[in-house]
C-alpha cells in the first residue's frame, strides 16, 4: 500500500518537492562553502522522494546546524506555508487525505532541514536487539 502512495505521491506534486530540494541543494554545492548545506538538502530530496516508506524515520536536531537553521528561517517559513496549504488542500477529500499527510510530514522536516538524520527503522531495530542481547 505504501508503494502505491509513493507513486501517486510523486505524480500528483511529489516530484516538484523533489526538484525544489534538489535545485536548491545543487545550487548550494555550486559554492564551496556550501557544500555541507547542499549535501543534507540532498537528504530532505530523497526523503521527499518517498515520504510513506514505513521503513524510514526522520529525527530533527535543530542545534546540531544551529546557525544554517537560523539564517534558512525566513525562507523556510514561506516553504512550510506552501507545504500548509498544498497539505491542507489534499485532506479536505478523502483519497487525498493520505497525501496530505505526506505534506505534513515534508513540513516538519522544512521547518529545520540542516541537522536532520534519516535512518531506517530495521536498521535501528537491528541494533537495539543485538545491544540488548549483548
Amino acid at each position: 500500500m505504501d508503494e502505491v502512495k509513493n507513486v501517486l505521491w510523486f505524480i500528483l506534486g511529489g516530484f516538484v518537492s523533489v526538484l525544489f530540494w534538489g535545485v536548491l541543494g545543487a545550487l548550494l554545492c555550486a559554492t564551496i562553502v556550501g557544500i555541507p548545506l547542499g549535501k543534507q538538502l540532498f537528504k530532505v530530496a530523497k526523503f521527499a522522494m518517498c515520504p510513506f516508506d514505513d521503513e524510514v524515520e526522520v529525527e530533527s536536531n535543530f542545534a546540531k546546524n544551529f546557525v544554517a537553521n537560523i539564517i534558512w528561517l525566513p525562507f523556510g517559513l514561506i516553504v512550510i506555508t506552501i507545504y500548509a496549504i498544498v497539505g491542507a488542500a489534499f485532506s479536505i477529500t478523502l483519497i487525498g487525505a493520505p497525501l496530505g499527510k505526506g505534506y505534513f510530514k515534508l513540513l516538519t522536516v522544512a521547518m529545520a532541514p540542516f541537522g536532520i538524520e534519516v535512518d531506517k527503522k530495521q536498521e535501528v531495530i537491528k541494533e537495539w536487539e543485538e545491544w540488548k542481547n549483548w
